[in-house]
C-alpha cells in the first residue's frame, strides 16, 4: 500500500506517486480522521447511510467523541516537560511546548507525521505536514533523505484561488515544483542552507519496516458507527408512537394526521402499527462500542455509575494507559533530541549563535486528584517547616504568582486587610455598660 522511492529517482516520479490513487486514499483516511477529531462536517460520512425521506424527517446526530478519546490517551505533554539547555534558547525556542502537544494529539490520532522546523520573525516554529511523498536511499527505507510536500493554500475559500506547488528538501538541494513538474527556484541555486534536512518525522513505537504507519484510526471509525447508531437511536424514538396504516381509497380523503386532528374517512379505516424496537438494546449496544474502543486504548471508564473515586483508584484503573505513556514518554524523548539538533543549526544559519549541545529533557509524571492526601501533604510541610503559605500559593496558583516575592506580597495584604476588617467590626460593636442608648 505505502509508496517508497529510490534516492536517485527523479523529482518527477516523486511528484507522480505523490498524487498516486493509492497513496490519495491512505490520505483521504486521514483527512476523514482529522475531520472527526475537529468535528469538521462529519454528517458528511454518514448521510449516504440514510436514503429515502429520512433526512426530511429527523437530522443526522453526530457526536465530537474523537477529540476527548485523542485528549484522554495524549498524556505525554499534558504537563510541560523540563528541558536542560543553554540559556539563550528559551528566548528563541517559540511555542514549543503548546506546538508539540498539538502534535502528540495529531500523531496519535493518525500516525506518522512530518515535522519542519523553520525561522519565523526571529522565533523557531514547527508546522506538520501530513501529507507527503518520503525519497529513501536504498538502504534505508525508513528515515526519508528527502521529502516532497504539497504547498498548502485555503480550500475552502471561494475568494482564493491558486494552483498547486510541491516544495523539494534534501540536505544539499531546496526549490518548489509545480503540478508538471516544472522547478521554481527559491533561491540562485536551489541551495538548502541549513546542511541538514530540517524535519523530524513523529513514528509511533509499533514500527517495524514501513515508514507510514497509522495511529488510532479506529477512534473515528468508532466515532462513525456510534453516529449511524445515535441516528438510529431518534429514528426510533420519534416513531415511538407507531406507523399509521389506513385502508380504503386515500386519495378521496383529506387526511391530515395530528394531536389536535381529527381523521374522517370514508369507505375505509384507520389503525396503528407499534414498533418492537428496544430502545434499550440500541443504547446498551452504543455503550459497548464506545467502551470495546476504549478498552483498545488502554482507557478505563464506567459512564460515572460509580461516582467519584480516590486519585489512587484513578491511578490503578488507569495503569495500563501510565504504562503506554511511558513507552510514548521514551519515544518523544529521543525525538526531542533530534528536534534539538535541527533547532541548533537553523539558530546558527538565522541567528549566528552556536549553542551547547548539551540536552536534557524532564518529561513530568501525571498526578491524579485527591483533595485529602494533597490538604495532608500540606499539613505535614508547615507543621515540619518545609513550607510556608507563600509556597503553596506558588505551587497551586503558578501563573499568579510567578516569584516568591508576588505571594509575600498578596499574604501581607491580606493579613493588614483582615486586622481592618477586625478593627472594623472591634468599632461597631456596643459596650451595653457605656451605652447611652
Amino acid at each position: 500500500m505505502y509508496i517508497t522511492s529510490q534516492a536517485s529517482r527523479s523529482v518527477g516520479e516523486a511528484l507522480k506517486n505523490l498524487k498516486a490513487d493509492a497513496i490519495n486514499g491512505y490520505f483521504e483516511n486521514r483527512d476523514c480522521s482529522i475531520n472527526y477529531y475537529q468535528y469538521n462536517n462529519t454528517s458528511q460520512y454518514i448521510k449516504k447511510y440514510f436514503g429515502g425521506s429520512l433526512q426530511d424527517e429527523i437530522p443526522l446526530y453526530t457526536t465530537n467523541l474523537t477529540k476527548r478519546l485523542i485528549k484522554r490517551i495524549s498524556l505525554v505533554y499534558k504537563n510541560a516537560p523540563i528541558r536542560d539547555v543553554d540559556d539563550r534558547y528559551y528566548d528563541l525556542m517559540g511555542s514549543k511546548d503548546h506546538e508539540l502537544k498539538m502534535f502528540e494529539r495529531i500523531h496519535n490520532l493518525i500516525g506518522t507525521i512530518a515535522v519542519k522546523i523553520s525561522w519565523i520573525n526571529g522565533k523557531l516554529v514547527r508546522t506538520p505536514i501530513l501529507e507527503y511523498e518520503p525519497i529513501f536511499n536504498e538502504d534505508d527505507m525508513i528515515n526519508p533523505e528527502a521529502i516532497l510536500y504539497r504547498v498548502p493554500h485555503p480550500v475552502d475559500s471561494k475568494m482564493q484561488k491558486a494552483d498547486d506547488h510541491y516544495v523539494y528538501w534534501s540536505a544539499s538541494e531546496h526549490y518548489k515544483v509545480d503540478a508538471k513538474g516544472n522547478k521554481i527556484h527559491i533561491n540562485k541555486k536551489d541551495v538548502n542552507p541549513y546542511g541538514i534536512l530540517p524535519f523530524v518525522f513523529i513514528q509511533p513505537d509499533t514500527i517495524i519496516d514501513e515508514h507510514f504507519n497509522v495511529g488510532a484510526l479506529d477512534i473515528p471509525e468508532c466515532n462513525k458507527q456510534i453516529d449511524i447508531a445515535m441516528t438510529m437511536l431518534q429514528h426510533h424514538i420519534r416513531s415511538a408512537g407507531g406507523q399509521f396504516v389506513i385502508n380504503g381509497r386515500v386519495d378521496q380523503n383529506n387526511i391530515e394526521i395530528g394531536l389536535n386532528k381529527v381523521v374522517v374517512l370514508e369507505d375505509g379505516s384507520m389503525s396503528n402499527i407499534s414498533s418492537n424496537t428496544n430502545v434499550n438494546n440500541i443504547i446498551e449496544g452504543i455503550k459497548f462500542q464506545l467502551q470495546n474502543v476504549a478498552i483498545n486504548h488502554h482507557i478505563s471508564f464506567d459512564f460515572g455509575i460509580n461516582g467519584n473515586a480516590s486519585g489512587v483508584a484513578i491511578k490503578v484503573s488507569n495503569l495500563e494507559l501510565l504504562e503506554s505513556r511511558e513507552d510514548a514518554v521514551e519515544n518523544f524523548r529521543m525525538i526531542e533530541k533530534e528536534m534539538f539538533k535541527i533547532e541548533q543549526r537553523v539558530i546558527e544559519v538565522e541567528a549566528g549563535l552556536i549553542l551547547d549541545k548539551s540536552f536534557g529533557i524532564d518529561f513530568k509524571e501525571i498526578e491524579f486528584p485527591d483533595p485529602q492526601q494533597e490538604m495532608a501533604q500540606w499539613e505535614f510541610k508547615f507543621k515540619h517547616g518545609l513550607a510556608d503559605p507563600a509556597d503553596y500559593l506558588m505551587e497551586t496558583n503558578p501563573d499568579g504568582f510567578e516569584s516568591r516575592e508576588d505571594a509575600l506580597q498578596f499574604i501581607k495584604d491580606r493579613k493588614i486587610q483582615s486586622g481592618v476588617s477586625g478593627n472594623l467590626l472591634n468599632a461597631l460593636k456596643t459596650d451595653p455598660e457605656n451605652s447611652n442608648v
